[in-house]
């Protein structure tokens, strides 16, 4: 059987509670990261989303406390952490799943939309690598850092400019991180998820190409967690400045867009 070398491991999940018309990363990945052997911190700004995903995890046989804090906030960062730690005795794997789209077109985008944006999708992420990254280099033995970036951070983002600039800088930060905090044994990689949406658990399996977006089929909230797990786990541990993208091929089809009944045409010359 092959170990994720997880059983043990001190966990922070920050965003891990549940927003029922979101797609859950958060609360799968911290279920994820449970059912794996790992003790969770599962850190959310609403009281009842974190002891809710605690729940989830206990009634599993996982093990799993809730921290209440607003995680845009440095200070908030800080005592979570310290909250987490304390708890704990130390952070040995840390996910940022925390983020938030809004839509306009560009030349109407807000100074207020703008800023929102990248303190909730890129700011909150620097300030809690930081911290986490700190608290691991003091324990000295290693670790890994895991965001949760987009694919619009790596292609255009229409109509929510400001949330693909965010998620850009998401992947840069890991690249960064990643660089720096190496020699002391701490990896950092980030995931892009594809058009999860609100969910889509239920989606029929062996179906495949089902529309003009995914070559594949449209990614899941599992696919995304199931991504946060692997970076999370020993199985990646000479990996790290990378982004694991989860869109179920969205974003490598060809840009002509040719059909079978165009091949066929080329095919007579």
């Amino acid at each position: 059987m092959i170990g994720f070398g997880l059983d043990g491991r001190r966990a922070l999940v920050s965003g891990a509670g549940w927003i029922p018309e979101r797609a859950g990363h958060g609360r799968a990945s911290a279920r994820k990261l449970a059912e794996a052997g790992a003790i969770v911190a599962c850190v959310d700004i609403d009281e009842g989303r974190a002891k809710g995903i605690v729940d989830e995890i206990l009634a599993e046989g996982g093990r799993a406390f809730p921290v209440l804090a607003d995680m845009t906030v440095r200070s908030e960062v800080e005592r979570a952490v310290a909250e987490a730690v304390a708890t704990m005795g130390g952070i040995d794997v840390c996910v940022d799943i925390i983020g938030k789209a809004t839509w306009n077109r560009s030349e109407e985008l807000s100074d207020e939309d703008w800023t929102f944006a990248i303190q909730t999708n890129l700011t909150q992420v620097f300030y809690l690598f930081q911290v986490v990254g700190k608290q691991m280099i003091a324990q000295g033995t290693g670790g890994s850092l895991v965001a949760l970036a987009s694919v619009d951070g790596t292609v255009a983002s229409r109509y929510h400019a400001a949330y693909g600039a965010a998620k850009a800088g998401v992947i840069s930060l890991a690249k960064t991180f990643a660089d720096e905090l190496g020699r002391h044994g701490i990896r950092v990689n980030a995931v892009a998820p594809g058009n999860v949406g609100s969910g889509n658990e239920d989606q029929v399996e062996g179906v495949w190409a089902d529309n003009g977006i995914n070559p594949l089929a449209a990614p899941r909230g599992t696919d995304v967690a199931n991504a946060v797990l692997f970076l999370s786990s020993a199985l990646a541990a000479r990996i790290t400045g990378q982004t694991l993208t989860v869109d179920g091929g969205a974003t490598v089809q060809a840009l002509w867009g040719m059909t079978p009944d165009e091949l066929d045409q080329f095919r007579r010359f």
